[in-house]
């Protein structure tokens, strides 16, 4: 007999949840760190690609400037 015990996993049951639960955690907050919930990566990419385009030529100093201020608002 099984004494109603005879439904999905029992105990062992709860810790895989547990596991499924933790797991999406953590992998959100790992996605969440990558792409940057805050924007900050973004803003640092932004601020690599004015300094590639100052160091070509690209733009002078005074729009670097004016650039990197409008990034930081």
């Amino acid at each position: 007999m099984w004494w109603g015990h005879g439904h999905g996993f029992g105990c062992f049951g709860f810790f895989i949840f547990l596991a499924i639960v933790v797991s999406f955690i953590v992998i959100r907050v790992c996605t969440l760190r990558r792409y940057g919930g805050c924007g900050r990566r973004w803003a640092d990419d932004a601020e690599a690609i004015l300094r590639r385009r100052l160091a070509s030529g690209e733009i002078d100093e005074t729009e670097y400037q004016k650039l990197k201020d409008a990034l930081k608002r």
